[in-house]
């Protein structure tokens, strides 16, 4: 009988471990809101919840990279806009400066006047966002234009496009070429325009007014166009972001299926895996009880 007072009490004992097992991966469940803690609970399930978390890490990345452009060509736009507006002003002290009746005086104001809007170009192509210059090219350090003993030097970046990417193969150019800007096209930068047309008012130089007058048309067309094409850029990085997003819930979504537990079914089986616990306690409680004479009646 001493035998089977041990098999009993074995028997009981095992199943007082299961119920406590089951139980306390209902309450960790419950207290987690995971159905997966370790890679043995569901090998194929954490396989996947690594890759989709990998997922998640990249477009969390890419979101980043999405809004440093965003913010980089923000900051650019504006400085293109008003780059737009000192040049509708000197094309404006320009007109005003072709007066035939202006005296010398009136003259030498309008010059100073061209010389404050051209110090003010100079000043916003060297704006910089976050330590970078804007209009250097790739030569984020190098100051794009400098001025030496009252004379802007010639463009000291480079042509070269510094990408970001924003996405898997969807890279983003983030600088542009001062020069394109400034020159293009023309025989020489619109610095030397300006000196050049500032030398005219003071002379009172029809020809050559009407030639800087050209040159700064030419220039304003240019900042134009630029500016068109960071603004396609920015409208993009818009739609962009509302991919990423989607794209990064529908990732966590997958994920979660996977790994993470239904509350109400946790609650359940915790509440069942306590009413086993407690039967197996009370079962093994009252086998302890039993005398030799309980199994001879």
């Amino acid at each position: 009988m001493r035998v089977t007072f041990n098999a009993m009490f074995r028997n009981g004992l095992d199943d007082i471990n299961r119920a406590a097992s089951a139980l306390s991966e209902a309450q960790r469940d419950v207290s987690t809101l995971k159905r997966l803690h370790t890679a043995s609970d569901d090998p194929a399930g954490a396989s996947t919840v690594v890759a989709e978390r990998t997922e998640m890490r990249n477009i969390d990345q890419y979101v980043r990279a999405t809004d440093g452009v965003d913010s980089r060509l923000r900051v650019t736009d504006s400085v293109l806009s008003d780059l737009l507006l000192l040049l509708e002003k000197a094309q404006t002290t320009t007109a005003a400066s072709r007066n035939s009746f202006l005296t010398s005086q009136q003259r030498d104001a309008l010059a100073l006047q061209l010389e404050g809007t051209r110090d003010a170009i100079l000043s916003d192509m060297n704006a910089k966002f976050r330590g970078d210059f804007l209009f250097s090219g790739s030569r984020l350090d190098t100051a794009p234009y400098t001025k030496t003993a009252g004379v802007v030097q010639p463009y000291a970046g480079d042509d070269r496009r510094l990408l970001v990417d924003i996405d898997r193969n969807h890279p983003v150019e983030v600088t542009l070429d001062g020069d394109s800007l400034m020159q293009g096209t023309d025989a020489v930068d619109l610095f030397a325009e300006f000196d050049a047309l500032i030398a005219a008012v003071r002379a009172g130089d029809d020809v050559a007014m009407a030639a800087g007058g050209e040159a700064l048309g030419r220039a304003h067309g240019r900042v134009t166009t630029a500016q068109s094409r960071v603004g396609q850029v920015l409208g993009d990085l818009e739609a962009h972001r509302t991919h990423l997003t989607a794209l990064g819930r529908a990732s966590n979504e997958r994920r979660a299926a996977v790994e993470d537990t239904n509350l109400a079914e946790a609650a359940s089986r915790m509440q069942q895996a306590d009413t086993a616990y407690q039967a197996a306690l009370a079962s093994v409680g009252a086998t302890s009880r039993l005398t030799l004479l309980d199994y001879i009646r």
